[in-house]
């Protein structure tokens, strides 16, 4: 036996339970009923006898300070910049800064354990201009609603049969790519390693398909250039990625296995879909609205105002769809969470919604609105770019095309680090800033990194959900050419492709926040994932370890 003194986290009640590490892994200890935030308890755990070696690195080149033969994870509470590799090779002063937020993250890790029992409101003040912007698009969708009729009978009998017609043929691509949507969930279930490549080929498929077509409408140069690089992708998904896709599929098929044990996660992506689709559509009420009474009013001569409108239109519409996808991402690693700690499984969906819904809503849309608004930011510098292209002004549009890279980067940034960060917040009921701080102090004191450049989840769901798309936008084309001819197959086709996007990756994206789960928990503690599936913790590990030693 072994005496661990460990100290009572904030907000912890008498008889409640927190997680401790200790040298056999997480254990939890209940809080004694005199006990009281940040009082010092002990408690006894088994020494293991005979404790497995630990896992070591090979040589590592070029690495600095590193020596080779230590573990490959570190105590976050013990990291310093000579025993993390990820932190080798960058300014003194910069990694010391990195190690300071890392212990930073292991001490909030410390006090909120998983799991607890009360979850206070996290950046709740960020839920009221959401409301607030739900509320400005429903109203003016219900304006609209009583003005957009009459200015379309206003252009004549024709104009408003096509404007149904359109509608129509939107909805039955969108109905037709919610299907494939969850044809595509449910194969994955059956048969992971069909989803991977199905997924991973359609991309230069379609690439192939459309150059075909367009050399076949007489612009031969342009069909053959995307022919090539249809051509071209395919040949990386076979050589560059064919050592990557086995272990895509173990992994997919560990997440739909969890999906199978709880069907109705389905059903919150069918619920998402619906709600990004109705958020879609009031908006664009909204907008059509609000031209139809400017140009009524002949006032649209004001640049400034016409940006500023575009903007704030821009940033309530992202801002609403990015909210919805999160709410389904957040439900789903709470239930994957539930899965991995063996905890709470009976009722892992309904306790992962009301926390998402709750006590984690706040938090979804502070991150949701981050994003929101470095998107919008990008808009703006791409019109502007265009304007200047317009007026010819070249040295602009090369400063604008850099600027507009920047911003996309950082989008990008925000969107991929902020899933990871979601996680902490199902499992802990964090602040998103706070969720930050622990994923990344676990992800780089465990080297997950060098795991996460080998997984092609997020190539995965993009290609799945455009496999969606690409079945919205033909069943809408088709509807359209039935009821008005030709006319209205571009129309149903956009339509129905922006239905499937949404649709396809609210259902697909329940893989991406499985596998984002698994990692980020098992970069805290591998023991639950060595218990349920040692091959994919092994797997893990000897896939650090051949990055280390390289």
């Amino acid at each position: 036996m072994q005496m661990i003194d460990a100290e009572v986290p904030a907000g912890a009640a008498p008889g409640s339970t927190f997680m401790v590490q200790t040298p056999s892994g997480l254990v939890p200890v209940q809080v004694p009923p005199d006990a009281v935030p940040g009082q010092h308890v002990q408690f006894s755990v088994v020494q293991p006898s005979a404790p497995p070696a630990p896992a070591t690195m090979g040589t590592v080149v070029g690495a600095g300070g590193y020596r080779s033969g230590r573990q490959y994870r570190v105590n976050p509470h013990e990291a310093r910049v000579d025993n993390l590799p990820l932190l080798q090779g960058i300014p003194v002063k910069d990694a010391e800064r990195k190690v300071q937020e890392i212990h930073k993250g292991a001490h909030l890790a410390r006090e909120r354990p998983p799991f607890p029992e009360h979850r206070p409101l996290q950046d709740a003040i960020w839920t009221a201009p959401f409301a607030l912007a739900c509320a400005v698009v429903i109203f003016g969708a219900i304006w609209s609603s009583g003005k957009l009729p009459q200015a379309v009978f206003d252009e004549g009998e024709q104009e408003a049969l096509a404007a149904s017609s359109m509608a129509a043929a939107g909805a039955a691509g969108g109905a037709a790519s919610m299907l494939a949507a969850l044809g595509f969930a449910f194969l994955a279930q059956r048969s992971p390693a069909c989803v991977v490549w199905t997924s991973l080929v359609f991309g230069p498929f379609l690439w192939i398909a459309g150059g075909g077509a367009l050399m076949a409408a007489g612009q031969v140069f342009l069909g053959a250039i995307c022919m090539a690089l249809g051509a071209f992708t395919l040949c990386c998904v076979f050589t560059c990625y064919r050592s990557f896709i086995p272990f895509m599929i173990k992994i997919v098929e560990a997440v739909s296995g969890v999906v199978r044990e709880n069907p109705m996660m389905l059903l919150v992506s069918v619920i998402g879909s619906l709600l990004s689709i109705a958020w879609s559509l009031a908006c664009g009420m909204s907008i059509a609205g609000m031209q139809a009474k400017l140009r009524l009013q002949e006032s649209g001569d004001n640049e400034t105002e016409t940006y500023i409108l575009f903007a704030v239109a821009l940033l309530i519409f992202i801002w609403g769809i990015q909210v919805f996808y999160n709410v389904c991402h957040v439900t789903y690693c709470g239930v994957f969470a539930r899965w991995y700690f063996k905890k709470e499984e009976e009722v892992a969906l309904r306790r992962s919604i009301r926390a998402a819904m709750t006590t984690s809503f706040g938090s979804i849309c502070f991150g949701s609105f981050l994003i929101a608004a470095v998107r919008v930011m990008q808009a703006l510098v791409r019109q502007a770019r265009a304007n200047a292209q317009e007026d010819g002004n070249a040295i602009c549009c090369i400063v604008l095309l850099m600027l507009e890279c920047f911003v996309s980067c950082i989008g990008d940034i925000l969107e991929y680090f902020s899933e990871w960060a979601y996680v902490q917040c199902a499992v802990r009921g964090v602040s998103f800033v706070d969720a930050a701080r622990i994923t990344y102090s676990m992800v780089t004191c465990s080297n997950v990194e060098y795991i996460i450049q080998d997984l092609l989840i997020n190539s995965v769901v993009s290609l799945g959900a455009l496999l969606c798309g690409a079945v919205g936008a033909a069943v809408g084309a088709a509807a359209g050419c039935a009821m008005q001819g030709g006319e209205l197959a571009a129309a149903g086709a956009i339509i129905g492709l922006f239905a499937g996007l949404l649709s396809g990756g609210a259902a697909i994206g329940v893989l991406s926040s499985g596998t984002k789960t698994i990692l980020a928990l098992w970069a805290e503690d591998p023991e639950p994932l060595r218990r349920a599936r040692p091959d994919m913790h092994e797997e893990f590990e000897q896939r650090i370890l051949g990055k280390l030693s390289e």
